[in-house]
Parts: C-alpha cells; sequence; structure tokens
C-alpha cells in the first residue's frame, strides 16, 4: 500500500477510455479538447515564470519603485530627514506666487455694454402702446366699471396713474415717441447698476456687443448709475411733454420703469483674462541638488513643504536606469525562482491541483494588476476632492487583496495559502512604493481571510469570511497609522479604516463569487463549493438511478455513509467520498435487471455464459465513464468510478467459467473476468472500493452481529490487500485500520439487534432458547444458493457478484 509505478492494468485501463472517448456526443469531444489544451498550457511552468517576471518587473518599474519619499499630510511631523534621491528643480511658491498676483492685479475688470439692450426696451414699450390701442374699445375709462379685466392686466404692468394718462388721450403716438426717444437717449450713454463698484477700478475695459468691440475706459463720467439713469428719465419726459403737471408725472414714472442697466459686469471673462497673466509668469526654480534635505527631521509639514515633496516624486526618472533594472530584474527572477521550487517540491505528494505553479502564478498576477489598475483609476479622480479623500495612499487599503489568499486556500488548501499570500504582501507593498507598512497590511489581512475561509460548507461562509477580512484588514489600518504617527487628524484614518473594511467586505465576496467558477473549471480542481452542488440528489443522473435501479441508489446511499466515516477517519476527503458515492455506480442505469440488488424474478445470467456474464457486469464501469463524461462530472469523480472496482476478479464468473470449460479449448485466462482497471490511485479510491465490498457482504449476514462484521470487514479488507489492489495509493496499514473501525461502527449502526415480535417470523426458521445464530460466513455455496454467488469467497467483494 505505498506508492509504486504505473498500473499493471493500465493497458486495459487506456484502452476502455480510448472507447468511451469515441462514443462521446460532439460537445463533450470538444470539451475533452479544450481540456487537453489547456491542461498542457497550464503546465508549461517555464512559461509561467517568464510571463511572472516579465508582468512584475513591468509593474514595479512603471510605479519607480526604486524611488519612495514618505506620505505626509499637512500638520504632520517629519519623524527624520528626507532626501533628494535625484537632482530636482522646486518652484519657489513663495516668490513665484505673488509675482502671478501682480500679474493679475494688472489687468482691468471686463464690462459688457448691451447695445441691443436699449432696442429691446424701445420694442417692449412699443407693443404695450400697440396693446393698448387695440383694447381700447373694451377697456372702460373708469376703474371698477363693468368689464375690466383688460384694464387690470395692463394697470399691473404700467400702474394705474399712467393707463388712465393714456387712456384719456388714447394711446397716442406721440407720447409713445416722446418716451421711446427719452429711454433711447438716456440708455445710449450706458447705465450700471452699482457704478460704486464700477468707479473702485481706475481702469476698466467695457466690451460693446455686438461687434465685441473693446474700449479701456478711465473716465466713468458719461456712465450712469441705474438709480441716476431713472431721475435723467423722469425730468426729460415732464420737460418734453406738455400736458398738466399731474400726468407728465405719471408718464415719467413709466419712462423710468422701463429704464434698465445694460452694462454688466463679466467675471467669466475677467477671471479667464487674469489667470492668463498669471500662468504666463514663468516660475521661479530652485534646483535641489541630490542629497540635499528636503525635509528636516522633526520639522512641521506645510503645504510648501508637501509642494515640494510631491514635485520631487514627479521629478524622479520615469524609467529605472540600467543598473536598478537589472537589480529589478535580479530580484523578481529570485521571486519566479522559489515559487517554482516550492510548488514542484510541494507538488510532489499534493494532487489536488495539478498545476500549482501555474495557479500561484496566475492569482498573484491577477492580484497585482487589479491593485495596480485601482490606484491608477483612484488618482484620476480625486483630484478635485476635498481632504482626506484626495489621499492616494489609503486608496492602497480599498484592494481586496483578501479574495487571492481565500482563492487559493479554497483550490489548493490554508498551507498553500499562507505562503503565496507572503509573496504577493511582498510585491504588493514593492508596487506602492516598496512600504513596509503596506506589505505588512497585505500579509495580515490575507492570513485573516485563509482563517476565516477554513471551511465552506454552508452558505453564510463567505459573507463572514468577508466581514472577517475586512475588520482585520480596518484594525490592522488603524494600528498602523498610529505607528506611523499620523493618527491625526482622525479623521484620515478613519477614512482609511472604512476603505479598508469595504475593500474585505464587499470586493473581497465580488471577487471570489466571480473568480472561483471560473478557477474551478480552468484548473480542474474540485473544491467543496462544487461538491455541495453535485450533493444535490434531485440532479438528472442520480434520479435516473433512483428510478431505473433502485436498489444500485440503496447501495449508493450506503455506500456514501461508510466512505464518508472512514475518510474522517484517516482525514481524507469526506465530503468528495459522499459525493462521489452517488455517482460510482451510474454505470448500472443501462443494464440495471443484471445486478443483483434490482433483480425481481429470475436471474438473467443463469441464461448467459460466464464470459457474457462477466462482459455485461464489467460494462456498467465504462458505461459509468461516459455517463458521467456526458453530464460533465469533475475528473475527480469520473476517476473513482472505475479505480473502485481496480483490477478485481470477478471470481464467481470465473470459477462458473473453469468448471464449464472445454479442456481441449485450453485453461481460462484469469485476466478475462478481472475489471480493466486502474487500481485505486488516491486514498479516497481505496476507501470506495473497501466500502463497496464490505456493504454488498453485509446484506447477506444473518444476524449482523457486532463479531460477524468485524470478521466479515477483516475477510474483505485482507482479500483486496492480497490481491494488490491497493499497490497504488498512499494508504497504511493504519489507514487501513482505522478504515476497519469506521465500517464496523456504521454497519453496527446499521444493523443493529431488534427483538422478535410474535407472529411476525415470516417463515423464518424459529431458534430455540440458547441456540447460537447461524452465520452465513460459514455456510457453504450450496446453502447459500444463488444469492451469494461464492459462498465464503464472496467476502473478496461485491464486484465478483452478478448479484
Amino acid at each position: 500500500m505505498s506508492e509504486a509505478g504505473p498500473p499493471d492494468a493500465s493497458g486495459n485501463a487506456f484502452r476502455s477510455r480510448g472507447a468511451a472517448s469515441r462514443e462521446l456526443s460532439l460537445p463533450s469531444r470538444v470539451r475533452a479538447a479544450i481540456r487537453r489544451g489547456s491542461d498542457r498550457a497550464l503546465g508549461a511552468d517555464v512559461a509561467w515564470s517568464a510571463a511572472f517576471v516579465a508582468i512584475t518587473v513591468t509593474l514595479l518599474a512603471s510605479q519607480r519603485c526604486a524611488v519612495s519619499y514618505p506620505t505626509f499630510s499637512a500638520g504632520d511631523v517629519a519623524p527624520a530627514d528626507v532626501l533628494a534621491h535625484t537632482d530636482i528643480e522646486v518652484v519657489d511658491s513663495a516668490l513665484t506666487e505673488p509675482r502671478r498676483q501682480q500679474a493679475r492685479d494688472r489687468v482691468a475688470e471686463v464690462y459688457v455694454h448691451d447695445l441691443e439692450h436699449e432696442r429691446r426696451v424701445a420694442r417692449e414699450l412699443a407693443a404695450l402702446f400697440e396693446e393698448g390701442r387695440a383694447a381700447l374699445p373694451r377697456i372702460p375709462r373708469q376703474a371698477g366699471e363693468p368689464h375690466s379685466a383688460s384694464r387690470a392686466a395692463l394697470a399691473d404692468r404700467i400702474g394705474e396713474a399712467a393707463l388712465q394718462v393714456l387712456l384719456d388721450h388714447g394711446f397716442a403716438p406721440e407720447l409713445e415717441t416722446a418716451i421711446t426717444s427719452t429711454l433711447m437717449e438716456v440708455m445710449g450713454q450706458g447705465v450700471v447698476s452699482n457704478k460704486a463698484l464700477l468707479e473702485r477700478s481706475t481702469s476698466v475695459v467695457l466690451v460693446h456687443v455686438p461687434g465685441h468691440r473693446e474700449e479701456h475706459l478711465q473716465d466713468y463720467s458719461k456712465i450712469l448709475d441705474l438709480t441716476r439713469a431713472r431721475e435723467v428719465a423722469r425730468s426729460a419726459v415732464q420737460t418734453r411733454l406738455d400736458l398738466p403737471p399731474s400726468q407728465r408725472k405719471a408718464l415719467a414714472e413709466l419712462a423710468a420703469l422701463f429704464v434698465d442697466a445694460n452694462v454688466h459686469y463679466d467675471h467669466g471673462t475677467t477671471y479667464a483674462r487674469r489667470e492668463a497673466a498669471a500662468n504666463s509668469v514663468s516660475p521661479v526654480v530652485i534646483k535641489i541638488p541630490s542629497g540635499m534635505v528636503l525635509v528636516k527631521g522633526g520639522e512641521r509639514i506645510t503645504p510648501e513643504v508637501l509642494e515640494r515633496l510631491d514635485t520631487a516624486r514627479k521629478a524622479s526618472p520615469l524609467r529605472l536606469g540600467l543598473a536598478e533594472f537589472l537589480g529589478l530584474g535580479v530580484l523578481v527572477l529570485l521571486f519566479a525562482f522559489f515559487l517554482y521550487r516550492y510548488t514542484r517540491h510541494h507538488q510532489r505528494h499534493f494532487k489536488k491541483v495539478k498545476n500549482l505553479h501555474s495557479l500561484l502564478v496566475a492569482v498573484i498576477l491577477a492580484t497585482l494588476l487589479l491593485g495596480d489598475a485601482l490606484l491608477w483609476f483612484v488618482r484620476r479622480i480625486i483630484d478635485n476632492l476635498a481632504f482626506p479623500f484626495d489621499q492616494v495612499e489609503l486608496y492602497t487599503y480599498l484592494i481586496p487583496v483578501g479574495a487571492g489568499s481565500i482563492l487559493v486556500a479554497l483550490l489548493a488548501n490554508g498551507r498553500i495559502a499562507m505562503v503565496y499570500s507572503a509573496f504577493t504582501a511582498v510585491l504588493l507593498g514593492a508596487l506602492t512604493g516598496w512600504n513596509f507598512y503596506h506589505a505588512a497590511w497585505a500579509l495580515l489581512t490575507q492570513w485573516a481571510g485563509i482563517y476565516a475561509i477554513s471551511t465552506y460548507r454552508e452558505r453564510a461562509a463567505l459573507l463572514r469570511a468577508g466581514l472577517v477580512v475586512g475588520g482585520a484588514g480596518a484594525v490592522t489600518t488603524l494600528v498602523i497609522e498610529i505607528l506611523q504617527g499620523t493618527l491625526e487628524p482622525l479623521g484620515r484614518s478613519l477614512y482609511a479604516a472604512g476603505l479598508a473594511f469595504l475593500g474585505g467586505a464587499v470586493g473581497v465576496g465580488l471577487l471570489i463569487s466571480f473568480a472561483l467558477p471560473m478557477f474551478e473549471g480552468l484548473f480542474n480542481v474540485l473544491t467543496d463549493i462544487r461538491l455541495l452542488e453535485l450533493s444535490n440528489v434531485n440532479s438528472p443522473l442520480i434520479s435516473q438511478l433512483a428510478v431505473r435501479a433502485p436498489g444500485s441508489y440503496n447501495h449508493s446511499l450506503v455506500v456514501a455513509t461508510l466512505a464518508e466515516e472512514a475518510a474522517k477517519a484517516i482525514r481524507a476527503n469526506s465530503l468528495l467520498c459522499r459525493v462521489a458515492a452517488f455517482y460510482h455506480d451510474i454505470g448500472k442505469i443501462k443494464k440495471p435487471e443484471y445486478y443483483v440488488e434490482n433483480m425481481r424474478g429470475s436471474n438473467p445470467h443463469d441464461r448467459l455464459a460466464p464470459s457474457m456474464s462477466a462482459l455485461i457486469i464489467a460494462s456498467h464501469v465504462k458505461d459509468g465513464v461516459q455517463l458521467a463524461r456526458e453530464a460533465g462530472l469533475p475528473q475527480q469523480i469520473i476517476d473513482i468510478i472505475p479505480e473502485h472496482h481496480g483490477t478485481r476478479l470477478m471470481s464467481f464468473f470465473y470459477e462458473r467459467a473453469r468448471k464449464t470449460a472445454d479442456p481441449a479449448l485450453g485453461p481460462v485466462k484469469e485476466e478475462d473476468y478481472r475489471y480493466p482497471g486502474p487500481k485505486p490511485q488516491t486514498k479516497e479510491a481505496a476507501i470506495f472500493m473497501l466500502a463497496d465490498g464490505v456493504e454488498a457482504a453485509a446484506r447477506t449476514l444473518d444476524p449482523p452481529t457486532p463479531n460477524h462484521l468485524r470478521e466479515l470487514i477483516e475477510r474483505i479488507s485482507n482479500a483486496i490487500v492480497l490481491d494488490g489492489q491497493l499497490d497504488q495509493c498512499d494508504m497504511t496499514f493504519a489507514d487501513l485500520h482505522r478504515i476497519q473501525e469506521a465500517f464496523l461502527r456504521t454497519l453496527v449502526a446499521f444493523h443493529h439487534q431488534r427483538v422478535d415480535y410474535p407472529g411476525f417470523e415470516f417463515g423464518r426458521p424459529r431458534r430455540e432458547p440458547g441456540e447460537e445464530p447461524r452465520s452465513e460466513l460459514s455456510e457453504t455455496s450450496s446453502e447459500r444458493g444463488a444469492e451469494t454467488a461464492d459462498g465464503p469467497r464472496a467476502v473478496v467483494g461485491r464486484s465478483d457478484r452478478p448479484a
């Protein structure tokens, strides 16, 4: 029961698989071809290592990872001197800003003179007179008379006194001309709403529109204030009209009502011209040589210092020099080498993921690319946000780095995920400016995710893992803020913790839900989540088995319990054993009547030659593999279908063939009566072989006492071991002993002793008081008849029973 070479019957196994493949449908063959191609691509470890080096070096080089300046906020105290890494030129804002302000001040304010406005006012007044003339027949001469709606409407617009004068004169054109000419004269000079604001400037630019003719104006005497313009209009109307004083006063108020400002301050144009003038001033530049102190330790960080540091970051070379690039390349090569060596060493005994190296490389690169894309997007949208929302470095905590570790833990195991987390944390810290605190945060957050997802057999597990990752990330962020001395202002630290919680609680769940099915299919990994989906007994294959072969279905349920308990005893994959049990005999769907648990009446094997019976019995393996592939079942479950029979001998038909064979044809070949194999390659397949034989034989015991069950289990196990069926799996004798004990506990629970109820013996021979029960283990084959098929030798397993 130790590891050995290829199975002895591998040729038969391969021929069986090839025959089954030729009978598959077109979609199944396409899926198989895609799987073979993807396996070859995922197995190209050199190509994956090259991709890892190329992408990682590109990401780190583009982030100027060789140059790092600390990140501060206004009011912080620098813990140590910050030196310039290269020669830089820094704009001296203290000298540049006054010069730019002087340039702004030299730009005159811009006012707009709307020449069309007085014409619009004149047209409005003319429209009023036309309306009045047209409505004269309907307007009563005195207020309050019937049908006064038209009068009231006009009175609301121009006043009752002016309306009465116009009605008395029938809206005479002379009055219209006098008022209109007054308005044109007054507004033609230019009217501003507040002349005091205009006069505070020594000069302004007056833009006449339409035409955009500009006039530099220093004398404002011709421009009237709105209040003064209305007074001038009143006086002009009273002087111009030859009417009674009361009527002239009313019309003067009408003219003043229509006077409006047509000179306005243009804030937008003024601001644009002043900023253009300021930008035209060349900044005052100070050259800082490499090694010079940018910020002294203990110095309070001011906006000028922040600007200096930002300039230093931007002045850092976008590309590394040759020496730096080579150093970075060597560093990443070492990462790639040790990642490859770890996976190759671990792969010797780890069979769950066939292409572990490509899996880890793919998840690491996906995490780094996602983080880089997130930070790239953040830099482009937060420039105009207020503090602390404009702090780019805080958004590192938003990266859902815990998703990668959880994904690896689900696809592989927690130990591999811990190693993966170490690689990812160091690279993420390098991606964010070789920040040790970011690397520590990433490592602890990922480890929290691995702890939280230690088991995933319920719906709330993923939500719980996300909350744990988010909570751990938030707490770690606050601790890092304390260690960095940036806890104040508190709002900044709380915002950083909130981002970390959001990235874990929301981002991790979303990414895992999207990525896990894709990685399961790509790497052909059977996770607990997929097993839980397959455990639904209402699936089409299991439903067909229950309807067409109910005995085989019931047998599968019992084997599922036996295999699950045995797997728990030796710490194998108990969920895989339980789910695979539902599918291990699905090949019996095609010819269910040839198996004893499904027989109703005569035994069809009595009419067949032993060789034909053996072919029919063995065919359910090939049929099961074909049905499983058509249904798209995972390869791990498909492998158990032939492996749980291995290359065992169908002894009943073999012995029967020997007894009935013609000596002239030569001896009967034993290999013609063996299953095609291969032998069990995993502990789970070995458990199935043992459970299948034990469950079938246990049905023949009467009574099934603990001692009889123990003897039965040991006989079957010993027969399987002596037949060499467990030579190619890594099961030990200690494992075998624990499996036997688990079988015994389970079968005793199934076949517990019941008392005989008087009158319900149903033909069973009665025992005298004190008489020992008879065990089928002591019966001869003639006593047991066709049902047990082979007497005491039937304990080698269920596979040799036609029945």
